[in-house]
């Protein structure tokens, strides 16, 4: 005679079903959130991966981040630079406006110059978020002092003591193995000349006038506005080589954002297709759970 179900096979049954319940609770959080774990327990053979993807996802966007500030630095620079260009040709046109026999407007132009003079100045302490861009590593405090610069008289010489910042150059680690340099001070050549240029018209006889004293400051602002150019040149270059690094990095975090979408987030139309799976064999087993419920040995004694 044939024996219905026992004690042990209810009992095997239960616990398949407690696992089947288990495994489609697990299926049913991972259709939902569209993860395959929400931690790193979950995907044990991919977490080493995973985490070396991450912290090199979270160093790029660390370097984008100081980029894009950086870039604003030098971005700053170069159009400041860009006005003082702007100055010098004017100094120089008013120079030109001098030659020959008209000195009529001498006492203007001594002013004007007096006035390019100071914006000059300004633009040579250019601050961006707390920092002078023009005074190397000293950052806290401006970087030219008007108020300190002998008046240039002719013939003059080079004379930077107007510059308080120091011959720090400013630098950038903009990926793991490139560093930029992109620091300008303000007593480089091109700024020294430019200043001395106005200085030598502000600060000139108005009668008469000196010519060799023009002719100086001609070759000055025409040097000054030459090695300015040549100044902004590589401050574009510099930004131009930062905004290159920072769009290879956006590249490689695409890259990395789709790897360890690979890791973390499942097929939804396999999630899908599985939990059906799942739940049919849970209902299954439950239904062959109430037959034998239904049909146990006791009924029959």
């Amino acid at each position: 005679m044939e024996r219905v179900a026992t004690y042990n096979h209810q009992n095997t049954l239960v616990q398949y079903m407690m696992k089947a319940e288990a495994k489609v609770a697990a299926e049913q959080v991972r259709s939902a959130s569209g993860l395959n774990s929400t931690d790193y327990k979950g995907i044990a053979s991919d977490s080493g991966r995973l985490v070396n993807l991450e912290s090199h996802y979270r160093r790029l966007e660390h370097y984008i981040d100081e980029g894009e500030v950086v870039n604003g630095r030098i971005q700053s620079m170069y159009d400041a630079v860009g006005g003082m260009s702007d100055l010098t040709s004017r100094l120089s046109a008013l120079i030109t406006g001098l030659q020959g026999n008209n000195a009529a407007g001498v006492e203007g132009v001594v002013a004007e110059a007096g006035q390019l003079m100071e914006e000059l100045g300004g633009l040579l302490n250019t601050r961006q978020d707390g920092r002078y861009l023009f005074a190397g590593g000293r950052t806290d405090q401006p970087a030219v002092d008007l108020d300190s610069y002998s008046a240039a008289t002719y013939p003059s010489s080079a004379d930077t003591g107007y510059y308080n910042g120091d011959s720090t150059v400013a630098h950038f680690q903009a990926a793991d193995d490139f560093v930029l340099s992109y620091g300008v001070t303000a007593d480089q050549p091109a700024f020294e000349k430019a200043l001395r240029a106005f200085s030598l018209i502000a600060n000139m006889s108005t009668d008469p006038v000196d010519t060799d004293l023009l002719a100086e400051a001609t070759q000055l602002a025409s040097d000054a506005t030459d090695g300015l150019s040549i100044v902004q040149a590589k401050l574009g270059a510099a930004s131009s080589s930062l905004e290159n690094t920072i769009d290879r990095h956006v590249d490689e975090q695409l890259v990395l954002q789709t790897q360890v979408d690979d890791i973390r987030s499942v097929d939804l139309a396999e999630s899908t297709t599985k939990l059906s799976q799942l739940q049919a064999s849970l209902e299954a087993t439950m239904s062959l759970m109430k037959i034998l419920e239904e049909n146990n040995l006791s009924k029959y004694l």
